[in-house]
């Protein structure tokens, strides 16, 4: 498994689900017809595969890089510590569109507020990641620490993206297809 290519994929699979968040908070501030069953999958995808899977990957990776150079370790609590946060933001965000399509009454302007503050954080984190952090493992870590990677991680696929959709995100991947056509 090529580590860094398998991560920039990740990273151009959420930052779609992120852009159809964008429409659908779009949506939501011009009180349009807004498709929060659509919001919800994308976050219990967010919340499972990238808060489950890809970050911890790329926490080996930081633990890694900060063994073989010290000067990392600020950037490399930095991103750790993005990823609490972004774990607390997504749950805040699926926790209420579950509210909404189990037919709660939660006001609009605080659903675009949290999902504005979760994608906001994320693209930042993932640019971060992705000018920063990547280069740098990129350049500093041996074939042999890719290795120790990658096999300290346990291997999941991406339940939308890999070689088999989850019947829970059947719905969520038909839209992506429709989208891309």
């Amino acid at each position: 498994m090529d580590i860094l290519k398998q991560l920039n994929i990740d990273h151009g699979n959420v930052a779609q689900m992120l852009d159809i968040l964008d429409k659908q908070l779009n949506n939501v501030h011009e009180m349009k017809s807004t498709d929060f069953d659509l919001m919800r999958d994308i976050m219990y995808y967010m919340t499972r595969y990238p808060d489950r899977t890809h970050h911890p990957l790329e926490d080996l990776l930081i633990h890694k890089l900060i063994e073989h150079d010290s000067s990392a370790r600020k950037l490399g609590e930095n991103i750790l510590s993005e990823h609490e946060g972004l774990t607390e933001k997504g749950q805040i965000f699926l926790d209420m569109l579950v509210q909404v399509t189990d037919g709660a009454m939660v006001l609009r302007e605080q659903i675009e507020v949290a999902g504005r503050d979760y994608v906001a954080f994320l693209r930042a984190h993932m640019e971060k990641e992705d000018k920063h952090l990547f280069p740098l493992a990129e350049k500093t870590l041996s074939h042999r620490d890719w290795t120790e990677i990658a096999q300290a991680i346990e291997r999941r696929h991406d339940p939308v993206f890999g070689p088999m959709v989850d019947d829970q995100f059947r719905a969520l991947y038909d839209f992506i297809q429709q989208q891309t056509v």
